[in-house]
C-alpha cells in the first residue's frame, strides 16, 4: 500500500499514514478523505484529503473532541430508513463534499440562510440536495441550489441573498454570519459523520444531531413565546426543564450553540447564560 507523510493541523506534528489501494481506485473525481485516529500520528485524530496523485489537499479538524449531548427520546437510529443510492450515494458526497464546505452549509441551515453551492459536476446535484433535505426533514428548512462557476459569473446578481460557497471558499458570507473560528459544535458534528466507519449509521447520526439541535431549540423558543409579557428570559431555568423533558444533560457550550439558533432561526431574542444568571441573583 502507498504511504504518504501528513501532518497533524492542530499540533503540526508529522507521520506516516498508508492509503488502502483500493481506496485510491475510487478516486475518479474528487479527493479522498482519509480519518487518521488519535496516536496514529499524535494524540489528536482528524481528516486529511488526498487527490488521486497522492498529494494532500486540505485538512479537516475538530477544534476539540467533544461528546455531542445524547437525548434518549430524540435519537431513532434503530428505525430510520436509508434513502437508495441512486438518489443519494454516500460515497460521492464524502468524496465530493469537503468537511469543511458541509460545516459552513449546515452553519447556513441554522441561520436560516438561502445556500448557494457552486459546483461542476452536474451529476453530483441531485445527490447533494437530497443529502441535506434528508438531514434536515421534519425540522430545518433547507433552501440550497448549485449552479457551475461560469453560470454563476453571469447570473451572479440573482444570488445577492444567497450564502455562497466554492469549495471550502466563502465567496459570499451574508452579515458576516458564519465565523470559522467559531463553529466547534458544527465542525464535531461533521466530524462524526466523517470518521465513523459504517456509512449509513454516519448518515442516521448525522441526522439525529440536526434533529437535536431543532428539537431543543424550538422547545427553548416554545418556552420563550409562552411566557409572560413581563416576565423576564431565564435561559438557565428553561435549560433545566429541556434537561428534565429530553433526559439529557446540557453543558454552557451546546447551551451557547442552541442560543444561537434560537435567534437567527426562530427570531427570537434570548439572553447569554452570563445574563440569565445575573438576573436569577
Amino acid at each position: 500500500m502507498p504511504q504518504i507523510q501528513v501532518r497533524c493541523p492542530s499540533c503540526h506534528k508529522n507521520g506516516i499514514i498508508e492509503i488502502d489501494d483500493n481506496a485510491l481506485k475510487n478516486v475518479t473525481r474528487g479527493l479522498l478523505a482519509i480519518y487518521v485516529d488519535t496516536h496514529t500520528v499524535c494524540e489528536h485524530s482528524f481528516i486529511t484529503y488526498v487527490d488521486r496523485n497522492l498529494k494532500i489537499r486540505d485538512y479537516f479538524i475538530a477544534d476539540f473532541q467533544f461528546e455531542i449531548p445524547q437525548a434518549v427520546s430524540i435519537e431513532k437510529t434503530k428505525e430510520e430508513k436509508i434513502p437508495e443510492s441512486e438518489t443519494l450515494n454516500l460515497d460521492l458526497i464524502k468524496l465530493n463534499l469537503p468537511a469543511t464546505l458541509i460545516t459552513y452549509i449546515i452553519k447556513s441551515i441554522f441561520l436560516k440562510q438561502k445556500i448557494l453551492i457552486i459546483l461542476e459536476e452536474e451529476f453530483l446535484y441531485s445527490h447533494v440536495i437530497n443529502f441535506f433535505k434528508y438531514i434536515s426533514q421534519g425540522a430545518f428548512t433547507v433552501d440550497i441550489s448549485l449552479i457551475s462557476k461560469e453560470d454563476y459569473g453571469q447570473k451572479s446578481k440573482n444570488y445577492k441573498d444567497f450564502m455562497v460557497f466554492d469549495g471550502i471558499d466563502i465567496l459570499k458570507n451574508i452579515k458576516k454570519a458564519i465565523n470559522p473560528k467559531k463553529l466547534a459544535i458544527e465542525k464535531q458534528i461533521v466530524h462524526n459523520f466523517f470518521t465513523n466507519n459504517d456509512i449509513n449509521l454516519s448518515l442516521i447520526l448525522l441526522r439525529n444531531d440536526i434533529q437535536k439541535a431543532y428539537t431543543l431549540s424550538k422547545s427553548i423558543a416554545e418556552f420563550i413565546n409562552s411566557q409572560k409579557k413581563d416576565e423576564k428570559i431565564n435561559i438557565l431555568k428553561i435549560s433545566k426543564e429541556l434537561e428534565v423533558r429530553y433526559d439529557i444533560k446540557l453543558n454552557s457550550m451546546y447551551l451557547n450553540f442552541l442560543i444561537e439558533i434560537v435567534k437567527n432561526y426562530f427570531g427570537l431574542d434570548v439572553p447569554s447564560i452570563s445574563q440569565s444568571f445575573l438576573n436569577s441573583i
